[in-house]
């Protein structure tokens, strides 16, 4: 038997979409075989002439009637034509993976945080319109011999991107779901971007078979962001306001007592913060309520006064103003009498109280 009578193709696997069989010229002795899962196409001029299903065929003038206004020379009962035969893959290919290109970038709509979102995910699709993928696609996507599910996902890709971004933006910011409670909607998150794709994937013969989201997340750094808000936000319910306040007022007193550079005006907001809370923390304890912060109604508010210098108010007994960090004198630097801290001049020998302790 001579090369090439038996045409088919004995790939093997399920990565292979479509294969062109190498010979252009055949004659009516030859037979076409095609195995389980193919489809092979008979295309001359241009023109699909007969789609074979899976079985043995005799490519004659029976099977393909154009052969017959053929004006061809007759050798030894042959008559040669030219003709293509494209194998087809008709088995489901469900294991394409896909992925954001880049994350996609949305303000938590429960932390009003920007964070990245990215997913990746399973995609499984079958060609359906041999005849239509055959006509547009085949030129443009077959480089030599064949075309394989790899070719068709790069293709594809940026319409899964597009899709999957916009999908995942939508439902998130439109239902106003938090990343961290995204898990319980990635079926409803697969099934709206499976229904995006289909018209576009149809449009050149393919199926959609199934489409999954194996993960939606964030980088780590805006993972500890929300983590640092989301605990904060516990304590504060947790605590209520009044306590949580108190709490905050001590992390106040620490940290102007660690910060050696802050200059006068931070540790004076650090030494009046600390000192209100100080009074509010005497009051509960002088009320005998066991040590529980008293509410805003029954709060006793620190005595306080005008600072000289910015006229900002001032905790009785702070040595700074927190407002401009000026310095409170209690006594006349030049005669030493006592003076109010809010006064501008000595009662007694008229020294300028603001200038001199500027000057110093």
């Amino acid at each position: 038997m001579a090369l090439y009578d038996v045409v088919q193709f004995e790939g093997t696997g399920a990565d292979w979409l479509i294969y062109k069989f190498p010979r252009n010229d055949f004659n009516t002795r030859m037979s076409l075989i095609v195995g389980p899962g193919q489809i092979a196409i008979c295309v001359h001029d241009g023109k699909i002439e007969k789609i074979c299903e899976e079985g043995k065929f005799v490519l004659d003038t029976e099977l393909l009637p154009f052969v017959k206004g053929l004006v061809k020379a007759i050798h030894g009962g042959n008559n040669p034509y030219p003709m293509e035969v494209y194998f087809i893959n008709k088995r489901l290919k469900l294991d394409l993976l896909w992925g954001t290109s880049d994350s996609v970038k949305i303000v938590d709509p429960e932390y009003h945080v920007q964070i990245n979102v990215r997913a990746r995910g399973q995609l499984g699709v079958r060609l359906k319109d041999y005849q239509y993928f055959l006509q547009t696609l085949v030129g443009t996507l077959m480089k030599d011999s064949s075309i394989n599910f790899d070719v068709i996902r790069d293709y594809f890709r940026g319409l899964i991107n597009q899709k999957a971004k916009k999908t995942i933006s939508s439902l998130m910011l439109g239902e106003k779901i938090s990343i961290f409670n995204v898990e319980p909607h990635i079926e409803e998150i697969a099934n709206a971007i499976k229904g995006e794709l289909e018209p576009e994937m149809a449009k050149f013969g393919f199926e959609i078979v199934n489409l999954s989201v194996e993960s939606i997340n964030v980088p780590q750094e805006d993972t500890d962001a929300l983590n640092a808000i989301f605990h904060k936000k516990a304590e504060f319910e947790q605590l209520g306001d009044t306590r949580y306040r108190t709490a905050r007022g001590y992390d106040v007193l620490e940290g102007a007592a660690n910060n050696e550079g802050g200059g006068v005006a931070s540790m004076g907001v650090g030494l009046a913060a600390g000192m209100s809370m100080g009074g509010q923390m005497a009051n509960s304890v002088n009320g005998g309520n066991g040590g529980i912060i008293p509410s805003a109604s029954t709060e006793v508010k620190a005595e306080t006064f005008e600072c000289p210098h910015c006229h900002g108010q001032v905790v009785s007994g702070a040595k700074f103003c927190p407002v401009c960090g000026h310095k409170m004198v209690y006594k006349c630097p030049k005669c030493g009498a006592a003076v109010s801290p809010s006064a501008k001049f000595c009662p007694e020998c008229g020294t300028n109280l603001v200038i001199e302790e500027e000057k110093k």
